[in-house]
């Protein structure tokens, strides 16, 4: 696999302390690779500069080859994806329109949809369980519905790298582990990288191919699911003990 994105000797500060400190790690296109740590650790701050919401930072950023930051708004807009934890939408759009947004970047705003880019855009829709909601309202809708069509939208802007950031924490369990399932499916067939902040740590060593574990803006951790299950990493990481099945496939935390 081919490296898509890579963070070398990164370091960021809100002030001049630093807070996040020689971050160094890669993602291969067709990759999911969780972030995860504990509340404070430098997670979300980490998410912010690699996607290139801080810029004011040390060390670089790589995206496909080139530095971040001289990658134009709309060539990034082509090809990155980015679909917060909570995200809000102040017009009253219908879903369908919401998720025909995604085309945007590739066709502009103005940009007349075709047959084929309907019948695409209804294909992920049925995908992500929206189809029903097509002519709803996006504001009239339940927050896990919402993120369902944010999802389709990310899908739908056919993105070679995708961000997120606890994207489906407003789902039931049964909707995060289908919705995981489905971006893993879509982005190992378009061969797109997956960058994914997560505080559920179960589901990302179940579905990850690779896990960044962050600790005190500092990277304790990087490497495959198997390679972390382990009791010293979970006490180092998270401070807690945990119970590991014989085949290192699964954990129970105990304390």
């Amino acid at each position: 696999m081919s490296e898509l994105l890579k963070v070398s000797n990164l370091c960021f500060g809100y002030d001049e302390t630093p807070f996040l400190k020689d971050i160094n790690f890669s993602v291969n296109a067709g990759e999911l690779v969780s972030i995860i740590g504990e509340n404070g650790s430098g997670k979300s701050t980490l998410f912010k500069v690699i996607n290139g919401l801080f810029v004011n930072y040390n060390g670089t950023v790589i995206y496909n080859g080139k530095d971040i930051k001289q990658i134009r708004h709309i060539d990034k807009a082509r090809e990155i994806a980015v679909l917060y934890q909570n995200c809000q939408c102040n017009f009253p759009f219908t879903c369908f329109d919401v998720i025909a947004m995604g085309l945007y970047p590739h066709k502009g705003k103005l940009g007349k949809l075709r047959n084929d880019d309907i019948y695409f855009i209804e294909s992920i829709m049925e995908l992500t369980d929206t189809i029903e909601l097509a002519d709803r309202n996006i504001n009239c809708i339940s927050g896990g519905q919402m993120q369902r069509v944010l999802l389709a939208r990310a899908l739908v802007q056919k993105p070679k790298l995708l961000f997120l950031d606890e994207a489906m924490s407003g789902m039931d369990i049964a909707s995060r582990i289908k919705m995981t399932d489905i971006i893993i499916n879509e982005c190992k067939k378009r061969n797109t990288a997956v960058v994914n902040i997560s505080h559920d740590i179960n589901l990302a060593f179940e579905k990850s191919d690779k896990i960044v574990a962050i600790k005190s803006g500092e990277v304790h951790s990087f490497g495959t699911p198997k390679d972390l299950l382990n009791n010293k990493f979970f006490r180092e990481v998270f401070n807690v003990e945990v119970e590991i099945d014989e085949n290192k496939k699964y954990f129970r935390i105990i304390l």
